[in-house]
């Protein structure tokens, strides 16, 4: 299993980091962190932010949006780093990084869990003075609730994330530069089982170090919190899987919305566990018909080279209008997508792909050329920057 093949890796990297100097990263660098609405992935992404001064950049879970690319061009970065698998924040963020001669690297794991330690493991190795007297913070991986106390504990922190059968994850916390500061955030999905293996296990290694609990239930913010989260996520759902056939993400979305309509009623009840539980088992199926609808909407694209062709256009036009309010000129990249158009309403589709890609290429040197200007104009200057 990719946790346990990491701990060796990872003992190696954490006990070398004391000894090397502060990483020149943060001075020189401009880093924008590219990840999904996924809550923890982004609370993830939010202490690496704020360690490296990184500007967070967010796209809706399993949804590739144009504009989100545009968002970070403006910033002009140095380098993307992208957290979450290819179903969080898809394959086209990448070919459009490429395309724009933007560096980048994807950190990602099969789950969430995995995720948070492939992030730990490449930060370290990249960034080996994040974890010099770090605070560790410990809760449920799928606790909507825990993930969001998580994000309101101030100062230099990472997040570990733990499940029923996977408490091992907090084997890392003993190479952790002699850390002392260990919370504990006991939530209603972390059964009292799972509470105390993880107590033992920071006890032993964690000594003479501070070590605390938080204890939280479900209030009624706390359950129509994730109710709302839960009826975006479905809403998404829906928008994605329009003019799609797909029976079993139909099902799905319908057991989304029965799951929704359950946690409504349970709520006025005043039952907020039901309504909370029911919340997150709707969220993660709405996900699911995303992930299925995605895969889908790649096959038709591919199918159907005119739709394929003008999707491109478009998103050149896109991405053009960030170089036109920094100011640079566009004339002759946007006669270059004009042409393309015309090609695509002739059903010239070859010379169509030509001109695209001829766009493409002075869109990208206009880029590079103008990053300077574009960089005064918008410096990231940490997590209070990007999308929310």
């Amino acid at each position: 299993m990719m946790v346990k093949k990491g701990f060796a890796w990872l003992f190696g990297i954490l006990l070398l980091a004391s000894m090397i100097p502060l990483s020149q990263a943060q001075a020189t660098l401009s880093i924008v962190i590219l990840v999904s609405d996924n809550e923890a992935d982004s609370a993830l992404a939010e202490d690496l932010a704020s360690i490296l001064n990184a500007t967070i950049v967010v796209t809706t879970w399993g949804v590739y949006d144009t504009n989100v690319t545009a968002e970070i061009m403006s910033y002009a970065p140095d380098k993307v780093i992208i957290i979450g698998g290819p179903d969080a924040v898809p394959k086209e963020y990448e070919t459009d990084l490429n395309e724009l001669g933007i560096p980048y690297v994807r950190w990602y794991g099969e789950d969430r869990y995995e995720t948070n330690l492939e992030v730990i493991k490449y930060a370290l190795e990249e960034y080996p003075e994040l974890f010099v007297n770090i605070k560790i913070v410990i809760a449920h991986g799928r606790d909507l609730g825990a993930i969001k106390q998580v994000k309101g504990i101030q100062g230099k922190k990472f997040v570990i994330y733990v499940d029923k059968n996977l408490t091992n994850q907090t084997e890392i916390i003993g190479t952790l530069l002699k850390t002392k500061t260990v919370i504990i955030i006991k939530s209603p999905l972390m059964d009292n089982e799972t509470a105390e293996m993880i107590r033992e296990r920071v006890r032993e290694r964690v000594q003479n170090g501070n070590i605390t609990e938080e204890d939280i239930g479900i209030t009624p913010e706390m359950a129509w919190e994730a109710i709302e989260i839960a009826i975006n996520r479905t809403e998404t759902a829906k928008e994605v899987l329009d003019n799609l056939t797909i029976p079993s993400a139909t099902k799905l979305l319908e057991l989304a919305e029965k799951e929704i309509q359950i946690a409504k009623e349970s709520y006025n009840e005043g039952n907020y566990g039901k309504a909370y539980g029911q919340a997150i088992a709707a969220k993660a199926h709405a996900e699911a018909v995303i992930r299925l609808a995605g895969k889908e909407w790649r096959n038709v694209m591919h199918a159907k080279v005119d739709i394929q062709l003008e999707r491109e256009v478009y998103k050149l036009e896109i991405k053009l209008k960030v170089l036109t309010k920094a100011g640079i000129d566009v004339t002759e990249i946007s006669e270059k997508i004009e042409a393309a158009k015309n090609a695509i309403q002739a059903g010239d589709y070859e010379s169509a792909r030509e001109l695209i890609e001829q766009a493409k290429n002075m869109l990208r040197d206009a880029f590079m050329q103008g990053r300077g200007k574009m960089k005064e104009i918008n410096l990231p200057v940490g997590r209070g920057r990007g999308r929310p």
